[in-house]
């Protein structure tokens, strides 16, 4: 028999003791004792050198698709983090540009070699692992979807291990395959792992584009084996395996119990769950009301209660997705069938005790068939409880924009997904908000290790357009499940699963989504419902307390949005679809150029009730405003103040001179009809607008030697929008 140290001996006898002091005890439990003698036997079976796992491209597909797995704290830990392009203007919540859009064009650095420029996008110290790509399939227009190489550097290596187009790549359209790379809405997403031992750098070889890259981050000393193309290729059959597994998504088996049964208003169900250490493998529940069904799949309450810690209250319609109306899905952890019946896949252990019920807050009778699977779990010093927490508000108008929380939690735990409801009161784009996580040390620095580029992308697809239900989707680990029509007017429904991108942390989280909107209006409102979905060690606290109120109310309805709009523009004259300038800061400016030195008197109603205001003294002075986030050629449309205070000004679209314009008049007013600054196309996905003061008219008056320009609003009429 081959000899084994002492130190070995050692670590072997504290993995057994801390398996029997978390109630594995093998007098007791006879299936966990022979668990117990396998684990030992497989323990003491391991090569010497090979004290912890190592990670592999096999070992790294075989967690993608091990659900019980991601139920246990990571072990060797790991910190998920995140390089994106989002705008470099942003640099903490308490400066301005902490909302600045424009999220496309920033990148780490710019570096020369062999004469060619290379935009990094990311670059670790390892050893780690790239467990996510995702970029936007059109790259400074939606006319080209070519775009740029992506280079992946690895362990120093002179060579780029991959170096393959960026839009083919993430798409699945090269040496990467569905499902681990697909194209989604106008975007792709890379899910294979790429692992690294000891450096990564990813780059591209034109001007940096939307991109997003998770990676994980292993403590030094983990044993990493860098990714190869020959070892990628060693990986077919086992590629084909886990490939199968994420499409079928096969129904866990174990002891099943069954009911069907109606639960009347103020009723509930509940079904407690085997004694001692099991979990959850699989639940169903469908709905077979034929009436009221939108109203019931937000006041039916899905419940759960484990070792005596309610860790679930959610919506049912919410946590599956499903709100106001069922669309037939299919992901990982989360399906909806074509019947209705709502499966969720995700493994909830239990130490002692557990309780799946639904609660009935509603004002209809529900009838309700639900089945529950269970099997034994080993509950040891690593498994966690399962989380479902919702958040839901009334409506919330869209300026002043802030950071919407989804869970702040404090212990250890691990966030694995997440769930967007928004009722958008109008045609037009909803989600201009980037997410931002802050995990652990992050509270100390003040700014998150996730810092996204826009909801959409999030989400793992991309604008340009405004979506319509031809853009929904379902991949095993992204869904853009429900979208309004027309132009994602109504309910929209995004989701997201984090398995290899999970996010563990071990002290504290915050998870943040900017409530930013194309619209953004004191006078303009819209409704979010939010779940997410994560595991947690016991003694964790968070912040999501059960809101019955929300879920037992009548379902928010489109109408009553549009008319809690209606009512509140008589109480301030806006104009529809119109950009405010007021609330657009200047991208440069002159040095003597100043803001709101007086109010420039106008005849007649402003929009929102404020303009921008500026005052220009010497004749070459100038100002810019950016309007960012465009992507099509538009037409340019700008409502001014005149009168006796205001000067003459040249005005110039990225450039190109527009116009001349003298806004000095006898009465003071706005301008009408409005001034048109042409059909423009889009430089680097904005339009620079620039006022360059030429001096006053004959006949201005004003009490100081400085020139008025008041900007109302700009109006913007894509070109692709009137199309459609």
């Amino acid at each position: 028999m081959r000899k084994v140290s002492s130190k070995r001996t050692q670590w072997l006898k504290q993995e057994l003791a801390i398996l029997e002091q978390e109630g594995i005890l093998l007098r007791k439990q006879p299936m966990k004792s022979q668990f117990v003698s396998c684990l030992a036997a497989a323990l003491l079976s391991m090569p010497v050198a090979a004290q912890g796992p190592k990670i592999t491209i096999e070992s790294m597909l075989n967690e993608m698709v091990d659900r019980q797995a991601i139920s246990q704290f990571p072990s060797p830990t790991y910190r998920c983090l995140q390089a994106s392009s989002y705008n470099r203007e942003s640099v903490s919540p308490d400066l301005p540009g902490w909302f600045a859009d424009s999220d496309g064009v920033s990148c780490i650095r710019t570096e020369e070699i062999d004469g060619r420029t290379e935009w990094v996008l990311m670059e670790d110290d390892g050893p780690g692992c790239v467990t996510r790509l995702w970029a936007v399939c059109f790259y400074y227009g939606l006319g080209n979807t070519t775009g740029a190489n992506i280079k992946v550097y690895l362990d120093g290596a002179a060579e780029p291990v991959i170096h393959t187009n960026f839009f083919k790549l993430v798409q699945g359209q090269d040496f990467i395959k569905p499902p681990f790379a697909d194209s989604t809405a106008r975007a792709g997403d890379l899910y294979f792992p790429i692992p690294y031992a000891r450096h990564c750098k990813i780059t591209m070889d034109q001007r940096v584009f939307y991109n997003i890259i998770n990676y994980r981050k292993y403590p030094q000393g983990t044993s990493v084996k860098t990714f190869t193309m020959a070892d990628f290729d060693t990986t077919e059959t086992l590629r084909n395996q886990v490939s199968a597994a994420l499409m079928a998504c096969a129904d866990a088996q174990g002891d099943t119990v069954e009911r069907n049964q109606t639960i009347d208003p103020g009723q509930t169900l509940s079904i407690d769950l085997p004694q001692g250490h099991h979990a959850v493998t699989q639940f169903e529940i469908r709905l077979n009301n034929k009436a009221d069904l939108a109203n019931l799949l937000r006041s039916v309450v899905l419940v759960a209660t484990f070792d005596d810690t309610q860790t679930i209250w959610v919506p049912v319609g919410d946590f599956f997705c499903s709100v106001e109306k069922q669309r037939p899905y299919q992901m990982w952890e989360r399906s909806v069938r074509e019947d209705g019946t709502m499966v969720c896949r995700w493994v909830m252990p239990y130490r002692t005790q557990g309780r799946l019920s639904l609660n009935n807050l509603g004002q209809t009778p529900a009838e309700v068939e639900i089945k529950v699977v269970t099997d034994a779990y080993p509950w040891d010093s690593r498994s966690m409880h399962f989380y479902a927490t919702w958040r839901m508000d009334d409506p919330y108008p869209t300026f002043p924009i802030f950071d919407w929380n989804f869970l702040e939690a404090k212990g250890k735990g691990v966030i694995v997904g997440d769930e967007w409801t928004v009722l958008n009161p109008s045609q037009g784009w909803w989600g201009e908000g980037d997410e931002k996580i802050y995990v652990d040390d992050d509270f100390d620095r003040n700014f998150p290790s996730h810092f996204g580029t826009g909801t959409e992308d999030y989400y793992g697809w991309a604008g340009g357009v405004v979506p319509t239900p031809k853009d929904e989707f379902s991949k095993p680990f992204l869904g853009n499940i429900i979208v309004g029509e027309p132009k994602s007017m109504g309910y929209n429904v995004c989701t997201r699963t984090r398995v290899l991108d999970a996010i563990p942390f071990q002290h504290r989280i915050k998870f943040d989504m900017e409530a930013s909107c194309g619209t953004r209006s004191t006078s303009f409102f819209l409704q979010y419902a939010q779940t997410t979905y994560w595991y947690a060690r016991p003694g964790v606290t968070h912040n999501r307390a059960p809101l019955p109120r929300m879920a037992a109310m009548a379902l928010p309805r489109l109408k009553d949005l549009q008319q809690r709009i209606e009512a509140a523009r008589t109480q301030q004259y806006a104009v529809a679809g119109a950009m405010e300038a007021e609330l657009l800061t200047l991208n440069a400016q002159s040095e003597s150029v100043q803001e709101d030195v007086e109010d420039i008197p106008v005849w007649g109603d402003i929009s929102h009730g404020a303009m921008k205001n500026l005052w220009f003294e010497h004749p070459g002075d100038f100002a810019d405003i950016k309007i960012t986030e465009q992507f099509e050629t538009s037409t340019l449309q700008m409502c001014a103040a005149v009168g006796q205070v205001c000067g003459v000004f040249d005005i110039y679209v990225n450039g190109v001179k527009k116009v001349s314009q003298d806004f000095c008049t006898d009465h003071a007013g706005m301008t009408t009809p409005l001034i048109r600054l042409g059909r423009n196309d889009p430089v680097d996905n904005a339009f620079t607008i620039r006022f360059v003061y030429q001096g006053k008219s004959p006949k201005a008056r004003s009490n100081r030697k400085a020139y008025a320009l008041g900007i109302d609003y700009f109006l913007l009429q894509n070109d692709v929008m009137t199309e459609k």
